[in-house]
């Protein structure tokens, strides 16, 4: 999930209505620039999934769901 939320006296208050918000969450908010970096990086994140397919084999199977 992603909100837009703007900073005032020192607490980052939600711009939008969150939807069943969970008490004690976590939530993280990014900045324009932080979004247009991460957005950026898919592609070669995407492109770089090619690197592990040796992993997809039975032997390893254990290992998917740690």
């Amino acid at each position: 999930m992603s909100i837009k939320a703007e900073y005032r006296d020192g607490v980052f208050a939600p711009l939008q209505e969150v939807e069943e918000p969970t008490p004690g969450e976590v939530y993280q908010v990014f900045s324009e620039s932080e979004l247009r970096r991460l957005a950026a990086a898919v592609p070669w994140l995407k492109a770089s999934e090619r690197s592990f397919e040796f992993w997809e084999n039975e032997e390893d199977a254990v290992y998917d769901g740690l």
